[in-house]
């Protein structure tokens, strides 16, 4: 395979980071932009932020829009954020923890993303590491040495790697589509009380006979915060933080190693649910294990609610989640590090149903729990064989 050699700078017509609004004027924030932060970078193909801001945000600070087919680069963070490499589906404003970058039409903007994202580990090894948070500089990467093929070679190495990245796309949005089905199962059946036979059902104030609220303290066996971890590349244990949980289901992939032994009952079981309780923007997500995880426990910014054994994994998980919007507005302390505390989670009032009826809607969503698990499963695959073979295609060393 034959390559054209240059820098980076070379093939861009196009780079620059971004910047953050004030998080103190509220009215910067909760618009309708998409503004992107360096840990949204775990996801390789982007379409959508967590935080959104407004015209005046965007006026008011050294933000920068990135567009759609552009390339953006986490070029600061802790953890496994520093040099993390994705593919914007649409236009969205970044942070200063991140870096966009436009090609020009001699090379294709997903061979580029593929290049960058097989380049990973030098990234992380040439950037400035004598600081807390490292740092990939704009200048750096402009002078990072880059090769490419002709533009036929490159489509056939995208078109190899884009369909295993389809089907990851593919698998990741049926186990959405299973999220909503158990979430509408939840709230048909718990919030409008539509549940089975609800008709034959006597009602007393709005509540059904043999229903009753309970506190979460009441039906949890653990609550509790985590531990202090101490961090280590080669540390037997694993710990998830806030970053881990962005969505229902707990990303196990932004777990970071550390050696700090804990007591077994604080090690993550399939099922439980975790809910981030300190900061703000993420604080008062809830979130789900899906599958076991030896050794895997979490850090002191997030709480552990597992379900006493009368009381189904998955009733408490959907409960807590729905309860979301009020333990996000529940934070208690400073603008930048509120807390979610224990004891307003213990506090917080559930609507429990009956043996029966507990006992067919963890039926109904264990089944939807074990597919989701195994199409996350089946996506672990299709991410292994993609990642044995795209530095083979990058380098040349597997001809197409």
């Amino acid at each position: 395979m034959e390559f054209t050699y240059c820098k980076l700078i070379d093939i861009l017509s196009d780079i620059h980071s971004g910047g953050t609004p004030s998080t103190d004027i509220s009215h910067y924030w909760g618009g309708t932009l998409k503004w992107l932060s360096s840990g949204e970078t775990s996801q390789r193909f982007i379409n959508d932020t967590i935080d959104k801001i407004t015209e005046a945000g965007v006026k008011n600070s050294s933000t920068k829009l990135a567009k759609k087919n552009n390339i953006v680069m986490a070029c600061a963070g802790q953890g496994k954020t520093r040099g993390q490499t994705s593919f914007l589906l649409d236009d969205m404003y970044i942070n200063q923890s991140v870096i966009a970058l436009e090609p020009k039409d001699t090379v294709l903007p997903l061979y580029l993303f593929y290049d960058l994202s097989s380049r990973y580990e030098e990234l992380r090894i040439g950037s400035d590491a004598s600081s807390t948070r490292g740092s990939i500089t704009t200048t750096a990467l402009k002078s990072l040495p880059f090769k490419y093929p002709n533009l036929d070679t490159q489509k056939r190495i995208v078109d190899i790697l884009s369909t295993y990245d389809y089907l990851i796309e593919n698998n990741r949005r049926r186990i959405v589509l299973f999220e909503k089905m158990a979430q509408e199962l939840y709230k048909e059946w718990f919030v409008r009380l539509r549940f089975p036979d609800y008709k034959k059902k006597i009602f007393k104030d709005n509540v059904p006979v043999g229903f009753e609220y309970k506190t979460v303290e009441q039906i949890s066996e653990v609550l509790q915060r985590g531990i202090s971890p101490t961090y280590d590349d080669n540390g037997k244990y694993c710990v998830i933080s806030q970053k881990c949980i962005r969505k229902n289901i707990m990303d196990i992939s932004e777990a970071r190693k550390q050696s700090k032994e804990f007591k077994p009952v604080l090690n993550l079981r399939d099922g439980d649910t975790v809910i981030c309780s300190t900061g703000t923007g993420t604080l008062g997500r809830v979130g789900q294990v899906y599958g076991d995880y030896p050794d895997t426990t979490f850090d002191s910014h997030v709480t552990l609610v597992r379900a006493k054994n009368n009381i189904g994994k998955h009733f408490l998980f959907y409960s807590l989640k729905n309860l979301q919007p009020w333990f996000m507005n529940m934070g208690i302390g400073s603008t930048n590090q509120q807390e979610l505390y224990k004891k307003t989670i213990q506090k917080a009032k559930i609507l429990v149903l009956d043996t029966a009826l507990m006992k067919s809607f963890e039926e109904h969503i264990e089944q939807i729990h074990k597919q989701i698990i195994a199409l996350s499963k089946a996506n672990d695959n299709l991410i292994k064989q993609r990642d044995l073979l795209l530095p083979r295609l990058m380098s040349g060393k597997l001809e197409v």
